[in-house]
């Protein structure tokens, strides 16, 4: 009985300098290369860091236009469904709580910040240091932006 207790003992204590010395890296620009970085306001707040070391900023929730992962079949042989629709959060670190966008604005967002993103407990937290405004060509859904940009 000892044993086994000082055995799960030992392993507890494994995961857990196992997990305090992991680190994942997120792809960020990867990723918005595969959506197109073409992304729909849903909706934005207002950031501010709780312990104070990163910029303000803005948390918005976009929504993927595009997607152009080439995935492979699952293992029953099904194309498994692409991230279009989907919904994210990126924040902005700007230095300002300002935001010239409204919700149903295009935009692309630009400088990611790999020294401040991470995914932890299935949730990715992307930070970026900033955005672009993005005007669509009138009756085109989601290709080339052209015309005026506004950068932040």
């Amino acid at each position: 009985m000892w044993g086994l207790t000082t055995n799960i003992n030992e392993q507890v204590i494994k995961m857990g300098l196992k997990a305090m010395f992991q680190k994942n890296i997120v792809l960020g620009n990867e990723l918005l290369t595969a959506i197109g970085n073409q992304l729909r306001v849903v909706s934005y707040r207002k950031y501010t860091d709780k312990k104070g070391i990163l910029p303000d900023g803005i948390t918005f929730t976009l929504q993927i236009l595009h997607d152009n992962t080439k995935y492979e079949l699952d293992k029953d042989g099904n194309m498994p469904h692409d991230m279009v629709y989907e919904t994210f959060e990126a924040t902005v670190l700007t230095g300002s709580h300002s935001v010239d966008v409204e919700k149903g604005d295009i935009i692309a967002l630009t400088g990611f910040r790999e020294d401040v993103s991470f995914y932890i407990n299935y949730s990715y937290i992307l930070r970026f240091d900033g955005y672009k405004k993005l005007v669509l060509k009138q009756g085109v859904t989601g290709n080339a932006p052209t015309g005026k940009e506004t950068t932040r």
